[in-house]
């Protein structure tokens, strides 16, 4: 391993290489590994092939494209789908860990970029050129306590969080609670366990039951009459707001604080290029992403939304368990604003883009996400955007065009959820 690393360092610095070429090489590479295990399995003779291969493989996994192998664990190392989990876990213990320490009413998350899950591509490749292109560097295709440490790091240097409380007083207008039996009901027709940020002047989310006096209507658990139960009330809401704020660094930004050397700004160069996708399509996919990406399904109901501008984004028809807006909650019966829509429906059924777009975030690796789990966002154009959250998986990436209809995840509970529902938030309409 030592002598491959060293290898491909010192043809790394004899020429420089395209990023076509060096792409279209380990691409070939991938393709011929493959071929490799398949001829292995049907007993073919692959001797020459074999001797090349392997001669391939030793000075890529010297460099940084060695994290491209590092799907497999090794030795006493461990696979990068476990090693993502695990610092997954560790990021949200910290988030949780600032919410139990400041007593609140209600959470409100924000980024500095409007995504709220860690970008582990960007996060990877930062790992992959920072660590094997130093002066005495080590391969990435080897993940063990050492490298493992390395990629927390860079993983908390390129995700920190900060927080401030602050009191906050408002008078809005609620809707009664549709079902009010319903004290157990949500973790089985799928509510969200908290509230979302809709906008960021709005700067709400996460759980909340704060303190409010309402004016026109008895208390709010409470089912006066048939005749009113509908109507809306206006109410005063006082709360004690924490708000966490999300700073996602970006993998240039980060070249510039680690002051990179010369080789390790190529390997960053090349790993973030474009032709570089389909490989890392193929290292972080595969093991949260869905299959029926580009499939067109017909919506279950001729539901639309927006005026027409959206069509129902399931197959079948749902049971909304929470609207978007202020509301009673029907578990606690205090005032809480809930960002999007619920929608309880089987785990596994598949969430459709409600109109044509362009995929901006496609989290499909940090099941936080925010409190919103897996979750993909679509720009609309003209200002509007949809957001389906708390995906068991999903099946596009950032920069997708997408199709009215067609599947994009599939319904689940990750995140801030008590069970499987689509939650649906649109954004931009006036």
């Amino acid at each position: 391993m030592q002598r491959a690393k060293q290898a491909a360092q010192a043809a790394g610095s004899a020429a420089k290489k395209t990023s076509d070429a060096v792409m279209a090489g380990l691409k070939a590479l991938w393709a011929a590994t493959h071929t490799l295990v398949l001829a292995i399995a049907a007993g073919g003779t692959v001797a020459g092939l074999v001797v090349v291969i392997v001669c391939m493989i030793a000075l890529v996994i010297g460099s940084g494209f060695g994290i491209f192998f590092a799907a497999e664990p090794a030795g006493d190392g461990m696979s990068l789908a476990d090693a993502i989990t695990q610092l997954n876990g560790e990021y949200q213990d910290r988030l949780e860990e600032i919410e139990n320490d400041h007593p609140h009413d209600r959470l409100a998350i924000t980024s500095n970029d409007g995504s709220y899950a860690i970008a582990w591509q960007d996060v990877l490749a930062v790992f992959a050129a920072r660590t094997s292109g130093a002066e005495n560097g080590a391969p990435v295709a080897y993940l063990d306590e050492a490298n493992l440490e390395r990629l927390r790091q860079i993983m908390w240097d390129m995700n920190k969080i900060t927080w401030e409380v602050e009191t906050q007083t408002h008078e809005v207008e609620t809707t009664p609670a549709t079902d009010t039996t319903a004290d157990a009901t949500a973790a089985t027709t799928g509510e969200d366990f908290g509230t979302r940020t809709a906008s960021a002047s709005e700067r709400s989310g996460g759980e909340g039951t704060p303190a409010s006096t309402t004016s026109g209507a008895d208390d709010p658990s409470t089912d006066n009459s048939d005749e009113n139960e509908d109507d809306p009330a206006t109410t005063t809401v006082t709360e004690t707001v924490l708000i966490l704020t999300l700073h996602h660094k970006t993998a240039e930004e980060m070249r510039e604080e680690y002051r990179f050397n010369p080789r390790q700004n190529e390997y960053l160069t090349l790993l973030s290029a474009e032709d570089a996708a389909p490989l890392w399509a193929d290292l972080l996919g595969g093991f949260a992403m869905g299959e029926l990406g580009g499939e067109i399904l017909a919506p279950g109901s001729d539901t639309t939304l927006a005026d027409g501008a959206l069509q129902w984004p399931l197959p079948v028809a749902g049971t909304i368990t929470s609207p978007q807006g202020y509301r009673t909650d029907p578990i606690t019966g205090e005032t809480s604003y809930h960002s999007g829509t619920d929608i309880a429906v089987p785990e596994g059924t598949p969430i459709l883009a409600a109109a044509d777009g362009t995929v901006t975030i496609a989290n499909a690796l940090d099941s936080w996400g925010g409190s919103y789990g897996y979750y993909v966002k679509i720009d609309h154009g003209g200002g509007l955007t949809t957001l389906y959250a708390h995906c068991s998986s999903i099946c596009v990436t950032a920069g997708q065009q997408v199709t009215a209809g067609q599947v994009i995840a599939y319904v689940g509970q990750t995140g801030r959820a008590t069970g499987p529902h689509l939650h649906f938030e649109v954004q931009g309409l006036a």
